[in-house]
């Protein structure tokens, strides 16, 4: 019975997940036109919600900016619902490059529109910090170009933070106090209304004294007069420097609308010069999450710092051009709910179909619990060793034997990326002379009967041709298997989506049988994308071939299982996959007894998370936790908000909470 209770819950955890599908969907039209509810940012129809996204560094060249579509795209991936784009005034940035900087935000504006991203637009008042200082005059232009543009266009994404972090006239000091609150609110009566008569109902964020961090002085005094725009007031924070303002923050979200508009895990400073992590103060930021989350009474929407690949500890992502998330990017990330120990993608970041998938990079082990005595990767906890569950790997030759393997018999020699999965038990190599360091990679003496599993994101529904990237040596006949949740059986079950676009009947294998001339030890050094063929022997036609998803998925996983029979015999290497999408589909889904309502799954359901044990709950019902092989560990009644102490060990549960109409499900991760 515990098995059995075990395989449900982890079956509906896992469609719960694959309710993150939201993260495909397009935010503006599901929320429109924002406003405040009382001090609750809501959406057109009321209801409360909370914006997360990321921040810009600064745009100017060589600030390690990550500001291109293929960059806001990917934040949306990861589970932003918003961009804040970051226009200095001054040091090298609008004063020097209007014309520039305005066309700039406009593009941000239409690319967010097209992504359905809500869009925080920036005035950078930090040096010097006094917003009505001359260097600033051009504010109102800039207000009225742009919210004139939002006009035009009929845009209802766009809000505007018209002054961030206002301070002084130089660096803080007794000799140089914070601007006046009252004369931030001069400066506020400039503006506020340009984009009242041009975007009325718009959202607007007034900075708050001493870089945003005096928001008391806010509260004792809003802003008044202002029908027509929703007015909230700006918090900034850094986990290492600010934990004293956090009572400001929790007795001002008791009055006022608030939006934490830049917040970092690091120094003030953003910890600049380093990517070391080892300082960084994770538990000062999940107390500034707990309050966003509602603890204070109000769920306060933020934007972190920073989408940039700069050298410094607040930086998200390692590079602009791989987009891989740096470690404090995997830290923003679980606060986006998407935590890395949610997702089974190689390096917590899963690749994209359309878009070229990497062998290599197949799975890491299912996430699990650190009492079930399996392997641990970055102080992330592992189910299985890999071998039966994400991987099966054959070893009936001896030449796979090398030194860098813990594994009987895995060959795995990678050239510059030495150390690339290098006590896992597949064999994989580099794809020298193609792509270079850190390029894409192979999979190398491929056996009849070895498999993998890939998780992706599927952008889009459609038919999906294959082309690969072969060596000499490659010979190889696979099928593709794909998962899907049925609610009938509770259990996921493979389907095969390769198929004959002519008349859309199953087809069972796919082939790819290099074209180049043997290069005796250079082989695997020689590479080109090659199309498939619909076996090794005839070699036929398979034009037609195509993979069908038929539905956009966050993640689906797929299983590349090599063919074994009579005449399967061992071969060769096989790059990376690319999928290209060849026609469309509208048809129906997979299974359309799905019943997407029966479980929820609510990023904010329990706060903090990760935590101690001690946390709260966002809904009022009875709370049922589980550990990973279904016994039930702790089970309350639980009121909406209030703080409970679980004494729950270290590891991974998951949580439950039946309410009237509904249950909501969420993973905890006690640390």
């Amino acid at each position: 019975m515990k098995k059995i209770f075990y395989i449900a819950t982890i079956a509906f955890l896992t469609f719960s997940l694959n309710m993150e599908a939201s993260r495909q969907e397009n935010h503006i039209e599901k929320y429109g036109r924002l406003k405040l509810v009382g001090k609750q940012l809501s959406d057109e129809n009321g209801n409360h919600i909370q914006l997360k996204g990321w921040s810009s560094s600064k745009w100017m060249p060589g600030c390690g900016d990550c500001h291109q579509k293929e960059h806001l795209k990917q934040m949306k991936r990861w589970g932003a619902n918003i961009y804040r784009g970051v226009m200095y005034v001054t040091e090298g940035g609008y004063n020097d490059h209007k014309e520039e900087f305005i066309n700039q935000t406009k593009t941000f504006i239409d690319q967010t529109a097209e992504l359905g991203l809500y869009y925080l637009c920036d005035w950078h008042v930090e040096t010097p910090g006094d917003p009505n200082d001359s260097v600033y005059s051009d504010a109102p232009n800039y207000f009225m170009e742009i919210s004139k543009y939002v006009k035009e266009k009929g845009y209802k994404h766009v809000l505007y933070e018209i002054c961030d972090e206002p301070n002084s006239s130089s660096s803080w000091s007794p000799d140089f106090p914070p601007t006046p609150w009252d004369e931030i609110k001069q400066y506020a009566d400039k503006i506020l209304p340009i984009i009242q008569e041009n975007d009325p109902g718009a959202c607007v964020i007034v900075g708050t004294p001493q870089w945003d961090q005096n928001i008391n002085e806010a509260a004792n005094s809003p802003i008044q007069g202002y029908d027509n725009l929703n007015i909230l007031y700006a918090f900034h924070y850094y986990a290492c420097s600010h934990q004293q303002f956090l009572t400001r923050l929790e007795n001002a979200a008791k009055s006022i609308p608030i939006f934490i508009s830049q917040w970092s895990i690091a120094d003030f400073d953003g910890g600049q010069g380093s990517r070391e992590t080892d300082n960084l103060c994770f538990t000062s930021a999940d107390r500034l999450i707990n309050i966003a989350n509602g603890s204070a009474g109000q769920r306060i929407s933020w934007c972190a710092g920073f989408f940039s690949e700069k050298e410094e500890q607040a930086s998200s992502l390692m590079s602009c051009d791989s987009l891989s998330l740096s470690k404090t990017g995997d830290a923003v990330l679980a606060y986006f709910g998407g935590s890395c120990c949610y997702s089974p993608c190689y390096n917590w970041d899963c690749q994209y179909i359309p878009g070229i998938v990497d062998l290599g990079k197949y799975d890491n082990y299912d996430s699990g619990d650190k009492d079930m005595g399996y392997g641990e990767i970055d102080g992330y906890y592992y189910v299985g060793g890999g071998e039966g569950f994400n991987y099966h790997e054959e070893n009936s030759y001896s030449d796979e034997v090398n030194e860098r393997s813990l594994c009987n018999g895995a060959f795995k020699h990678a050239a510059e990326d030495y150390d690339f999965r290098r006590d896992e038990c597949v064999d994989v190599s580099s794809c020298y002379g193609f792509t270079g360091k850190e390029g894409w990679h192979n999979l190398s003496y491929i056996e009849p009967g070895e498999w993998i599993k890939i998780t992706v994101n599927i952008e889009e529904p459609g038919y999906y041709s294959i082309q690969a990237l072969c060596n000499p040596t490659t010979r190889q006949v696979f099928e593709i298997k794909s998962q899907e949740y049925g609610h009938n059986d509770a259990l996921w079950h493979d389907i095969n989506p390769l198929v004959d676009m002519r008349n859309d009947k199953e087809v069972d294998q796919i082939a790819f049988v290099s074209k180049l001339a043997d290069q005796g030890e250079n082989n695997d050094k020689s590479w080109e994308w090659t199309d498939p063929v619909s076996d090794l022997d005839t070699q036929g036609d398979a034009s037609n071939y195509a993979v069908l998803f038929k539905e956009a998925d966050y993640r689906k996983t797929i299983t590349i299982h090599f063919r074994d029979g009579i005449d399967i015999k061992p071969s060769g290497d096989l790059g990376p996959l690319k999928f290209t999408k060849v026609k469309a589909y509208n048809g129906p889904g997979y299974d359309e007894t799905k019943d997407k309502d029966i479980f929820t799954h609510d990023n904010s359901l329990i706060y903090p998370n990760p935590s101690n044990g001690t946390f709260s709950v966002a809904t009022a019902g009875e709370l049922t936790i589980t550990n990973l092989m279904g016994e039930v560990v702790y089970a309350t009644k639980v009121e909406a908000n209030i703080e409970i102490n679980t004494n729950l060990k270290e590891g991974n549960y998951i949580a439950s909470v039946k309410t009237a109409d509904a249950v909501k499900v969420a993973k905890i991760i006690i640390k």
